[in-house]
């Protein structure tokens, strides 16, 4: 079953083939008494995130999104990172939708459950941090995971994956985790005052990325790819999924033997190629407009007028690879230059241009 065609629903007390069958909240339960503002991250420097069994607690650090190799590693290696959640209540389940570049850095594979309870001889996460008092032991967890295979390695392929996971049993506030916790407690014997981690995944890192300063691991909700992002929660009666916007999902990224330099993933959606084409009037006459033709969907901004002309009318179908741009007056001379930036996945290519006369 895919997980990528249905809707990842978290109802603890179903088997897993029911928590993907669709639709965004569990019928007839009431709205949720928590105060919700859950915000998940990808923490690259996983290091200060700790569990301790004789107090059950986990502790969390300060979450660092770009990972710098100051040496390059040329041959496929993998780094570890935690997903970490801050600021929710009552969690059951959860979900993260992962956009990447697939034969550049990559999820490997998920441990769902990274620390050990040995008072209890369990594996867990912070979705199962509590304590069941009725068993003394925590939830068991059913996890789920789409991870597509690597793609060729330089063929700049656009993948995602869709991962998550749930408690196993009825749910209730005792068992269903909350950071911080709640004034006062609702049991659970457990505390985690600055967030918990979901899992580790183990980014992959493919072939010979020397060089890179962004290698990326992109967060993302329901666009381009449904379903996205998003968590469950006890109601006190029952369930609800919360979806997560683009604000609420920190992206972490990669520098191989490169300092990290951070995208903005949320202003438009990663992958994304940015480059700027420059365009001179070689013309012996003063121009009204400029069109330019790419082989691909673009989105395109003005990095550079041509002087003394106003600024232009932007149009053109872009989806089609089409811009135009049009000053209304005879403005653009001979020999003046005109620069535009274009976004595009994979990296879009000029296929011809032309200046315009009134």
């Amino acid at each position: 079953m895919s997980l990528l065609r249905s809707s990842f629903l978290l109802a603890a007390v179903v088997p897993l083939a029911a928590v993907f069958a669709g639709g965004t909240i569990v019928p007839g339960v009431a709205p949720s008494h928590a105060v919700q503002n859950p915000t998940i991250s990808l923490d690259m420097l996983p290091s200060g995130n700790t569990y301790d069994e004789a107090t059950n607690t986990m502790t969390v650090g300060a979450s660092e999104n770009c990972l710098t190799s100051a040496t390059a590693n040329p041959a496929t290696h993998t780094h570890a990172a935690h997903l970490v959640i801050r600021d929710v209540e009552d969690l059951v389940g959860w979900q993260v939708r992962l956009n990447y570049v697939g034969d550049r850095m990559r999820p490997q594979v998920v441990n769902f459950n990274p620390f050990t309870d040995n008072t209890t001889g369990q594996a867990i996460s912070f979705l199962n941090l509590p304590i069941d008092s009725s068993l003394a032991l925590h939830r068991d967890v059913t996890t789920a995971g789409s991870i597509p295979p690597a793609p060729p390695d330089g063929s700049d392929t656009a993948q995602t994956a869709l991962i998550g996971a749930t408690y196993n049993g009825g749910p209730n506030s005792e068992v269903s985790a909350d950071t911080p916790l709640k004034s006062p407690p609702d049991g659970g014997a457990y505390d985690a005052p600055d967030g918990g981690v979901l899992g580790s995944v183990i980014l992959q890192v493919v072939g010979n990325e020397s060089g890179q300063p962004s290698l990326f691991m992109n967060l993302d909700d329901n666009d381009p790819n449904p379903p996205g992002s998003s968590t469950v929660i006890f109601t006190g009666t029952g369930t609800t999924a919360v979806d997560m916007a683009p604000s609420a999902l920190g992206d972490g990224f990669h520098g191989e033997g490169s300092t990290c330099v951070p995208l903005d993933c949320v202003t438009t959606n990663c992958p994304f190629d940015t480059t700027n084409h420059t365009f001179t009037n070689d013309t012996p006459l003063a121009a009204s407009g400029l069109h330019v033709r790419f082989d691909r969907a673009v989105t395109p901004r003005l990095v550079q007028n041509a002087p003394g002309c106003p600024a232009p009318v932007m149009s053109g179908d872009n989806a089609a690879g089409k811009v135009d741009l049009d000053w209304g007056t005879l403005c653009a001379d001979n020999g003046e230059t005109v620069i535009i930036e274009i976004k595009s996945w994979p990296k879009a290519v000029e296929t011809c241009s032309h200046w315009s006369i009134l």
